[in-house]
């Protein structure tokens, strides 16, 4: 979900930044509060830095906690080159076809990322796009992998054994008041996304599960629809945005149905939501940083099933709420 925040924030920042062609690097880091994954919890998940340890199989159960938590960190390089397109008067003025290409490296894994975006009037923006790339395991870090649906087999490590690929579509509305009301103190702005997108590993099979990137392991061969919803001020300060951000995750082909809520399965229709807090900080003319601060609402599983190895042999019980991660980006225009 965080190349769909990041990438809709941009947008809505560094609009007006871009030119024929810039570079830009973002650095990523992210540290995740552990958490005891709703188990014996009521509807919220404190941090908690309790750990319970796991079983070996057979009957492996896996460890919930942490002692230090969790941590994520990618590098992203990237060429955007804009063109003008059916430019015109008025919401017309600003038409262009833009082409992004970005390599992404992370301490376990690599993607190149390829993506077009048509905008043929001021508030939309349309794109489409394509990624492949691939894992290692570096040490306890774990980038690619098959998680079998049993709890008698570990997750099955296989670095380089594939490659991870993705397509999508996806449609931005945008507003900004200040298109109404000219004044650099006016820029209230509102960003609604809609995006479709199908994801596969080719060393895995319909129905079987695999993981990438450290994520938890609970991928399928399917497409899922991604929402993102922006309100945020925008003004000429060192702080120049702040805003509030919703997301929402599911799964909307075949995989919605392989083990329901309502048939008492793991709840692979389940809606994940992330709400944020977003806080930019304008560090110069080609840097700037921004702060998130995320809530994520997540499965919680019966206590007698939630230790399972297996997240396919757990049962959905109820949703829940935890405080999800902290993130700085950094962004360096060249």
């Amino acid at each position: 979900m965080k190349r769909i925040a990041l990438s809709v924030l941009g947008a809505v920042l560094l609009c007006n930044a871009v030119g024929a062609g810039d570079f830009s690097l973002n650095l990523l880091a992210a540290y995740y509060p552990p958490n005891l994954g709703g188990y014996q919890s009521s509807g919220f998940a404190p941090i908690n830095y309790t750990y319970i340890e796991g079983q070996e199989p057979p009957s492996a159960l896996r460890s919930l906690g942490s002692t230090w938590g969790g941590a994520e960190a990618k590098a992203v390089l990237s060429y955007t080159h804009s063109t003008p397109f059916l430019a015109g008067p008025g919401l017309m003025a600003n038409n262009a076809v833009t082409g992004k290409g970005s390599l992404e490296l992370s301490p376990v894994s690599i993607n190149g990322v390829g993506q077009c975006s048509l905008s043929p009037i001021a508030f939309l923006v349309f794109d489409a796009g394509a990624a492949l790339g691939t894992g290692w395991t570096a040490g306890p870090f774990q980038g690619l992998g098959l998680n079998p649906a049993s709890n008698d087999l570990s997750l099955q490590l296989t670095p380089f054994g594939g490659l991870v690929w993705r397509v999508w579509g996806a449609g931005t509305f945008q507003f900004d008041v200040a298109a109404l009301f000219p004044g650099e103190w006016n820029h209230l702005v509102f960003v609604v996304t809609a995006k479709v997108e199908y994801k596969a590993y080719t060393g895995a099979t319909d129905h079987q599960a695999w993981l990438y990137e450290a994520d938890g392991g609970e991928n399928f061969n399917g497409t899922k629809f991604y929402g993102t919803y922006i309100v945020g001020y925008q003004m000429p300060l060192l702080v120049n945005f702040i805003g509030f951000m919703a997301e929402s995750e599911e799964w909307i082909d075949e995989v919605r149905n392989y083990s329901t809520m309502a048939s008492g399965g793991w709840g692979s229709d389940f809606r994940f939501w992330q709400l944020s807090s977003l806080i930019n900080l304008k560090l110069g003319e080609k840097d700037s940083l921004l702060l998130l601060f995320q809530f994520k609402r997540d499965r919680d599983y019966t206590d007698a099933t939630t230790r399972n190895r297996s997240f396919e042999t757990r049962v959905f019980e109820a949703p829940y709420w935890y405080f999800n991660r902290i993130a700085l980006s950094y962004t360096h225009t060249f």
